[in-house]
This record gives C-alpha cells, sequence and structure tokens, in this order.
C-alpha cells in the first residue's frame, strides 16, 4: 500500500502547482524517514548495555573512527572500511525524532552545524535526548555559525570577512552585476531553506543551563575535535556544556 502511495505520489507531482509539489515531496520525505528510522531500531538496540559512547551527531562526512557517527543519509567515505574499524559504528537516522541511547551511556556527544537545520522544537528535544545519554560529568559540545559575526560584517561593510565563500557558486541565479554582501547574508541565514533556526552564544547558553547542564559556557576553536576547515572556524562559535 505504501509504495502504491508513493508511485502515485511521484507520477501526479510534474503536473501540479509548485506549492501542491512542495507539499507532495515533503509528504514523501517523511514517509523514507519513517522508513529509515524503523531500520536504525535494531543499531540503536545493538548499543544497549554500553557505556562510555562517543557520539558525534549530524556526521555529515566527518566520519570520526571509535565513534558512533548519526545523521541522515550517512555517507561513509569510500577510504574508510567499516570491517577494519569495528569499533566506529554508522547509524543512518532522522535526528528529528530524538537520540533513542540509553539514559548514561554516553561520555562525549558532539554536533558541528547541524542543530541550525532543526526547527526549534525539535532542536530543543534532541537537546534534551543529549542530556538525558550523558553519564555524570558528560561533555556535549556544539558547534554553530556565528550568525552574530555575520551580522556585524554586514553592518561594517566588511567585505574581507566573506572571502572565503564565493556567492556566484552558492547563489546562482543571483544576477551578475547585482552581488552585494546582503547576498551573503541571506546565504548563511537561510542556506536555500535548510536552516531553520538562529542561534548565538548567549542563547544556546541560556537553554542548556535550563536543561540541566551544570556547567555551560562559550569555548575556543579545538583542534583535536572540531573540524579544521578555515570556513568553519571562520563562522563557527562553540560551546560546551558539562552534565
Amino acid at each position: 500500500m505504501k509504495q502504491t502511495l508513493k508511485h502515485v505520489l511521484k507520477a501526479s507531482v510534474a503536473s501540479q502547482p509548485e506549492t501542491l509539489r512542495a507539499a507532495i515531496r515533503n509528504l514523501l520525505f517523511e514517509i523514507k524517514t519513517a522508513r529509515i528510522a524503523r531500520r536504525a531500531a535494531g543499531s540503536f538496540q545493538a548499543l544497549q548495555g554500553r557505556q562510555h559512547l562517543k557520539i558525534h551527531i549530524g556526521a555529515g562526512d566527518d566520519i570520526r573512527l571509535g565513534w558512533v557517527n548519526i545523521d541522515l543519509a550517512l555517507r561513509i567515505p569510500p577510504q574508510i572500511d567499516p570491517a577494519a574499524h569495528p569499533d566506529t559504528i554508522f547509524i543512518n537516522y532522522d535526528l528529528r525524532r530524538g537520540l533513542p541511547l540509553a539514559a548514561g551511556s554516553c561520555d562525549y556527544i558532539y554536533s558541528s552545524h547541524f542543530f541550525e537545520h532543526l526547527e526549534y522544537t525539535q532542536g530543543l528535544r534532541l537537546m534534551r535526548d543529549c542530556y538525558r545519554a550523558l553519564a555524570a560529568g558528560g561533555t556535549f559540545r556544539l558547534a554553530l555559525p556565528n550568525f552574530k559575526g555575520l551580522f556585524e560584517a554586514y553592518l561594517r561593510g566588511n567585505e574581507s570577512y566573506f572571502d572565503l565563500v564565493s556567492v556566484r557558486e552558492l547563489l546562482p541565479e543571483v544576477e551578475p552585476e547585482t552581488e552585494t554582501l546582503v547576498d551573503h547574508v541571506n546565504y548563511g541565514v537561510y542556506q536555500a531553506g535548510e536552516h531553520k533556526c538562529v542561534y548565538d552564544e548567549e542563547k544556546l547558553v541560556l537553554v542548556l543551563r535550563k536543561i540541566g547542564f551544570a556547567t555551560v559556557a562559550p569555548a575556543a576553536y579545538q583542534a583535536d575535535v572540531d573540524p579544521a576547515s578555515p570556513l568553519r572556524r571562520r563562522y563557527s562559535f562553540y560551546v560546551e556544556a558539562v552534565k
């Protein structure tokens, strides 16, 4: 029945107005993610009873050896052979649904440029799940887009702040010879509709304290855990919370 519905919806997409096409695409996506979540249940069940886990949520292509790497449509880089790294876990899962790990099973949870892709309520639920999953004294470290730096550079007219990003490549729809700094703001904030929520250090610290973390504070770049790309280093802020 579900497969039939899926084929019917796909066949009707091209003939519908854009708003309806978008609604159909969203429905197909939700059907797909529900199936992915069901398949991931066994992977999470296999972690039951494990302790001292290191979790990388929203891993993308940044696979951490020795960690549990979780993301939707997770891709294992070709240079990594899962059989050669039995201590490295890969779970394809929709984190909008939370983090189904046992309470107190994790020592460290890390996320880089992921929570801005969640609706605020989804992000809050996931942060609470991270708190629950951490053992006492465990660390939750987050890196997020530095929107404050983006806005400040825009207001100062600081073009050099944006020189790591090509608007022409990222926003090909912008007419040639009309590019301005506000195009960088549009991409940074909205990222073609992928960004759902804006955070800054003050907001994130208050939210994590409200959840119950014992200590929460802005942090500096940490070479042994944060992505080293110049792009991420310039356009990120960091917060670390300890349970």
